[in-house]
């Protein structure tokens, strides 16, 4: 799920195709590090009354969702249609990427793969071109639905050894 996040939120900047014409978010290339939030309340909800204690211990204490560090380069950057389609493949099969909106500012596109049910939808604002932050709401056949909060900082223009 990690994987797919942080390609979906890394597309947006690239040259996806859709039903929209695409056009690239204001984005400079570089080291960029992404957290994500989750909402576990949310996640809770979906547990029976019974079990949410237990849930939310376990959660507390070992579900810590690490800083995503990425190198964007030139490079990744003209190929992140096939980057993302490869990571959506892992989810399933069958996926495929609509874009609904695309501009220097904002990105709205839906994932849908088929084989296994799942649908993405994702909406992402350009605060600046070092700061991008997405809402993700993933809805999964016999999961549910889930919203994710990612937020993207670029961080210097040359990447750490090793990302």
């Amino acid at each position: 799920m990690k994987k797919l996040v942080v390609c979906l939120l890394i597309a947006m900047s690239s040259g996806a195709k859709g039903d929209a014409n695409f056009v690239p978010l204001d984005m400079e290339l570089g080291y960029w590090e992404i957290t994500t939030e989750m909402n576990f309340d949310e996640m809770l909800a979906k547990v029976p009354k019974e079990q949410r204690a237990m849930m939310r211990q376990m959660m507390s204490g070992k579900m810590k969702i690490p800083v995503v560090k990425q190198c964007i380069t030139q490079e990744t950057y003209k190929n992140m249609q096939a980057k993302l389609m490869e990571t959506a493949k892992t989810s399933g099969n069958d996926c495929a990427l609509q874009v609904i909106k695309s501009s220097p500012q904002e990105f709205n596109g839906v994932v849908t793969c088929q084989d296994t049910g799942t649908k993405v939808t994702i909406t992402t604002k350009s605060i600046n071109s070092k700061r991008h932050e997405s809402q993700i709401q993933t809805d999964t056949a016999g999961i549910g639905q889930n919203n994710i909060k990612t937020i993207g900082v670029w961080k210097s223009a040359t990447c750490p050894a090793g990302i």
